[in-house]
């Protein structure tokens, strides 16, 4: 990624686009004439980046910092200071969805996202909670939005099916997987999709090699994917299972064993552990040809994530027996929305409205205090507008949503349910002062309502927090964006976005660390986040440029330092197409130090990648594609400031051979 800004191929070969295209309710458009803060990766990136996790696909991304570790099973996101601090209940200020459902796991040091990096082709992030109206309440972060791969992405022009077969390693986390993927279009009606993943991993090292975290787990994956169209109407299914069984695997899967973490501390523990992640989908869709009031969904889907946790075999590392058993996230949505084009003489307007109702059974087979169970039930209406005309575009948006959550019977600490409500308006704005430099802001209002951990946790001997207030955020955005072709040579292109934000949070949940009588969560008055992100590239000949910088501070009403700030960066990209078949290119991460409340500083580090890509474009090895990365060339010991603990991993070497058919 350059920058944050991907170079996806047009249907020129030759042509090349630095503003990557966003999809909205209306029509397609590029980055730079939305208000709003936007990053994609597309598969064309995905295939040069090589990622082990998601977390790996969104390391370069500006304003979003990984959280926990390396590890499969310990990915966790904070964008702009939101997000996941490590242990449970921060990880619902970032929404995350995978083909438009929602991927939300607590789980006690077990990571929130389970996801296999192999199946997707696209992930947008939407900073800021101004994506909030279509995707969920509570976005103060922003959106995470990742894109599986379809049929007609394996076929090429001409042909009714073909696939890909990839083979694949990297030495850190230690890691090897195979893939194979295939689509078919019997008929121009019907697309069908099977792909399956294998991935066997082990452990992660520090730069000194010393051990961090063991994965040790086999992890098949599979995706099926099948759409039937009738006339103007189409029927979509989609199942996605992931199954990892974790054999003498590190129970705390975002900083490892910790032994003598404090005085007479046996560390975590290891043990037997499965992972399973299961989204199954349904759609129909009705987009009438001679109505343009008419472009409805609606989907039925359920999601399914769990952890089923076992002593290992070693006595000496077992693990806490409240922390043993199963823990199940079911989830159950059903969402109908359509999209109407209202457009007129000389302006575009799409207006898009909706509703959705979901259930949430959070259930355990061992009582815990840290892994309370409940049921959350929720309903929402929605309306999003798109307008254009002249040198304006205006997004607009309210959202209302209503839950209720209820203890289970397994919950000692309190048997109270709990109503919550939010009401989300936002409106952005752009105007285009020239053909290539535009104005943007925006002023957006989220409510973010207590999840099931801030109710009702009560681990170190906490009451019960069922008096919380929802979190309230005010976030104003304002920003310039500047796209244009001829700048400095004939040939070259340039994209650039500068945004600045103010995010104003009254009542945010903090966890207290008190025992009883004292709750285990409490609001603060209020805090905020300021800070900004730029993204430019710069694409001329056969080179193409990058650069993002991202900053953010935060403090809360008595000027205390935010503990989930993450580090000040600048990201640095070039990449030179040597010849058809050859492509070389470098990347670093400069990272500024960061202090943190308890008065302990993350130094700062710099943290350099190289990659190389050859695809022979004729004779029998065409269809052929290796990549090769090298990931911390120079084996940097350091700690981001979102990470709990660190070091973070060493040197990484990756390779990867695929084919096409």
């Amino acid at each position: 990624m350059l920058g944050g800004t991907t170079l996806p191929a047009l249907a020129q070969e030759t042509a090349i686009q630095l503003d990557p295209i966003v999809l909205r309710a209306g029509v397609e458009k590029v980055a730079s004439q939305v208000p709003q803060s936007i990053s994609v990766v597309d598969s064309e990136e995905l295939e040069t980046l090589q990622p082990g996790t998601i977390g790996e696909a969104l390391q370069t991304v500006p304003g979003v910092a990984g959280v926990g570790s390396s590890s499969f099973f310990g990915q966790g996101f904070n964008i702009r200071g939101f997000g996941s601090s490590g242990t449970a209940a921060s990880e619902s200020g970032v929404v995350q969805l995978i083909d438009g459902e929602e991927k939300y796991y607590e789980s006690y040091r077990q990571g929130s996202l389970f996801v296999e990096p192999e199946f997707l082709k696209r992930v947008e992030v939407l900073r800021g909670p101004s994506a909030a109206t279509l995707y969920g309440s509570g976005a103060l972060g922003g959106v995470i939005a990742m894109e599986t791969i379809d049929a007609g992405d394996l076929i090429a022009p001409g042909r009714t099916s073909g696939g890909r077969v990839k083979l694949g390693y990297a030495s850190n986390p230690d890691t090897a997987v195979a893939s194979v993927m295939w689509g078919w279009q019997p008929a121009d009606d019907l697309d069908l999709l099977a792909a399956f993943a294998y991935r066997s991993l082990g452990e992660t090292t520090d730069s000194d090699d010393n051990v961090i975290v063991r994965s040790n787990a086999d992890t098949p994956n599979l995706l099926l994917k099948a759409r039937k169209s009738f006339g103007d109407q189409y029927v979509e299914l989609s199942y996605q299972h992931l199954e990892a069984q974790g054999d003498e695997q590190d129970f705390n899967q975002l900083e490892g064993a910790q032994v003598g973490l404090f005085p007479g501390f046996p560390g975590w523990g290891v043990g037997d552990i499965l992972t399973r992640d299961q989204v199954a989908r349904a759609e129909w869709g009705w987009n009438p040809a001679d109505n343009r009031y008419v472009d409805a969904t609606v989907s039925l889907s359920f999601t399914n994530t769990l952890k089923d946790v076992r002593q290992g075999d070693d006595p000496a590392e077992p693990i806490l027996p409240t922390l043993l058993g199963r823990r199940d996230y079911e989830l159950w949505r059903l969402k109908a929305q359509n999209t109407a084009d209202l457009s007129g003489a000389g302006y575009s307007h799409y207006l898009t409205v909706g509703a959705e109702t979901f259930r949430q059974d959070r259930s355990s087979t061992t009582p815990s205090s840290s892994h309370p169970e409940a049921l959350t039930r929720s309903g929402a209406v929605f309306a999003w507008s798109e307008l254009e005309w002249d040198r304006w575009t205006v997004n607009s948006g309210l959202r209302y949503e209503r839950q209720r959550t209820e203890p289970g019977g397994s919950v000692a600490i309190s048997d109270q349910r709990v109503d919550a409500e939010s009401v989300e308006p936002q409106i952005g704005a752009l105007y285009r002062l020239t053909d290539s430099w535009s104005a943007f802001g925006s002023v957006a209002f989220v409510n973010r309502m207590p999840t099931v951990d801030e109710l009702y946790d009560g681990f170190g001997g906490g009451a019960a927090s069922t008096g919380l207030e929802d979190e309230q955020g005010k976030n104003i955005e304002i920003g310039l964006s500047y796209s244009a072709q001829g700048v400095l040579r004939d040939d070259d292109q340039v994209a650039m976005k500068l945004t600045l934000f103010r995010n104003h949070i009254d009542d945010m949940i903090v966890r207290t660390n008190r025992p009883a009588p004292s709750p285990s969560y409490t609001n603060i008055e209020r805090a905020y986040l300021r800070g900004g992100e730029l993204e430019a590239s710069y694409l001329t000949g056969d080179w193409q440029f990058g650069a993002a910088v991202s900053v953010v501070d935060g403090e809360d009403q008595d000027g205390a330092i935010l503990d989930t700030l993450p580090n000040d960066r600048v990201v640095l990209s070039a990449a030179w197409q040597a010849t058809p078949s050859w492509k070389l290119g470098v990347r670093s991460i400069l990272a500024a130090g960061r202090d943190k409340p308890d008065g302990d500083r993350r130094a700062g580090f710099g943290v350099h990648d190289v990659f190389a890509s050859w695809t022979p474009q004729q004779g029998a090895l065409e269809g052929i594609e290796v990549q090769l990365g090298v990931d911390n060339v120079t084996n940097r010991d350091y700690v981001p400031a979102t990470y709990l603990a660190g070091p973070a991993p060493g040197r990484n070497v990756k390779l990867s051979l695929s084919r096409r058919f």
